[in-house]
């Protein structure tokens, strides 16, 4: 990819008012390597004069395409509603866009999940390769000796419980080799972490990123406690093994790449740019755990971030919190807190299916709790995910309702967090590409104008 990819800009856009500006993606690999270091350096190199640079990351299984298309239409969108309701930037604006690509796509085993990436031509040509890539990946991490049998397995009309935990074990033992840990304990799953979630997803298929699409399904039971999966795993879909695995698997991934290749970049672009360059962070679902994760890890500035808006993200409640409960530890993006100069902002929405309903019964290491691993309505679960009920335990955190566009936001005091229930108009996962969402992006980056 790195060899297509342009040493300089991605393309160049236009602001409603004529003025071209820069778009830049920045290719990680699933090591957080950037796989574009001279579209890197250009960036770097190229920041003179810019007023404000927005770093984009995506989510849950999103190729290059549908990436890429998902930035340009957030930009549309903000371009067009600062059009229509003649919506004031800073003097002398100039903006820089650049977008962070990592490899998100993985295991295509929700019915429902056909995701941007395989819209148009042979979906299940796609969805099939995408399912065998990612099997293949878990395989290369097992002795030889076992892929047989893990290929087996997994391909199985259903387990009965040896064969369950013989699945589970060997998906294990992949987590414990990539998996990390943020607050200095390890976030490998136990066997029985993993068939306790396979057990509670009875009812599960959602979309996991499908962007201005509704998705999900209902269904916010706790999870069973290890010990009660007994006779429930007499005849288990391999699938239900695999599902929590792939949430785990990406959601490590995803720290992984913030800590080892946005954090350092974060932190160049603070350093080379103009004294009076504002930096403001963009995130949906995982993406918002790669750039909390570079917020919270980079290395020391004089200078803070501007802003930072949380779409849906799907991080832990507990995130921002001083002490989460049960642990007696501060959340891992706390440090964030404090090198963020507006609000750190996320939406959540009752209507998110996959967040609301389904990702407490997946995520549930004890590291999950409080986002440790890596960097409205009561919550069912101390699993629950920020995007799906709101900032939890969290002194100074502040709950509104999404604005209508054109409607004044009070914004709290800088180093706080901001909940914004946006069940009104966010309508799934993905459903963020609405006026009132782009208008609450352009609060955030104006805030500064409007003390």
């Amino acid at each position: 990819m790195s060899t297509q990819l342009p040493a300089g800009p991605y393309r160049t856009l236009r602001t409603p008012e004529g003025d071209e500006f820069a778009y830049y993606i920045i290719p990680f690999d699933k090591d957080g390597i950037c796989e574009g270091p001279q579209t890197r350096e250009h960036l770097l190199a190229h920041l003179q004069g810019v007023t404000d640079l927005f770093l984009f990351c995506h989510g849950w299984n999103n190729d290059w395409s549908a990436a890429t298309e998902r930035y340009e239409q957030f930009i549309t969108g903000f371009q067009a509603l600062r059009k229509a309701q003649a919506l004031a930037m800073p003097p002398d604006y100039k903006p820089l866009l650049v977008g962070v690509f990592w490899p998100s796509q993985s295991l295509t085993i929700f019915e429902s999940e056909t995701g941007p990436g395989f819209a148009g031509g042979d979906v299940q040509d796609k969805a099939v390769a995408a399912s065998q890539g990612m099997l293949a990946e878990i395989a290369s991490h097992l002795p030889a000796t076992s892929r047989a049998r893990f290929y087996t397995l997994a391909a199985a009309q259903d387990l009965d419980q040896t064969e369950s935990r013989e699945l589970a074990t060997m998906l294990c033992d992949v987590l414990r080799g990539v998996s990390d840990s943020e607050a200095g304990a390890a976030s490998a799953p136990t066997v029985d972490d993993l068939l306790a979630s396979a057990s509670a997803i009875t009812a599960p298929e959602f979309d996991v990123d499908a962007v201005g699409t509704v998705g999900g399904t209902t269904g916010s039971a706790e999870p069973l406690a290890a010990g009660g999966i007994g006779g429930l795993l007499s005849a288990l879909d391999p699938r239900n093994l695999l599902k929590p695995f792939t949430v785990w698997h990406m959601k490590d991934r995803a720290g992984k790449i913030g800590a080892a290749g946005v954090a350092p970049l974060l932190h160049d672009l603070l350093t080379a740019g103009d004294a009076t360059m504002r930096v403001h962070l963009l995130g949906h679902s995982y993406g918002c755990k790669v750039v909390m994760t570079a917020a919270s890890v980079m290395p020391p500035t004089t200078r803070m971030i501007e802003s930072a808006l949380l779409l849906q993200p799907a991080i832990s409640q507990y995130a921002f919190a001083e002490t989460v409960p049960e642990r007696s530890v501060p959340g891992g993006f706390v440090a964030a807190r404090s090198r963020v100069r507006q609000p750190i902002t996320a939406t959540f929405s009752t209507h998110d299916g996959p967040l609301h309903d389904m990702f407490h019964l997946s995520v549930r290491r004890s590291d999950d709790v409080g986002e440790l691993q890596f960097a409205g309505t009561d919550s069912p679960s101390r699993f629950a995910a920020m995007g799906g009920y709101g900032p939890q335990s969290t002194t100074g955190a502040t709950i509104v309702t999404i604005r209508n566009a054109g409607e004044a936001y009070t914004l709290p005091s800088t180093s706080q967090i901001l909940g914004v229930d946006g069940s009104r108009v966010i309508d799934g996962h993905g459903g963020i590409l609405k006026d009132d969402v782009w208008y609450l992006s352009w609060t955030l980056a104006t805030a500064h104008m409007h003390p």
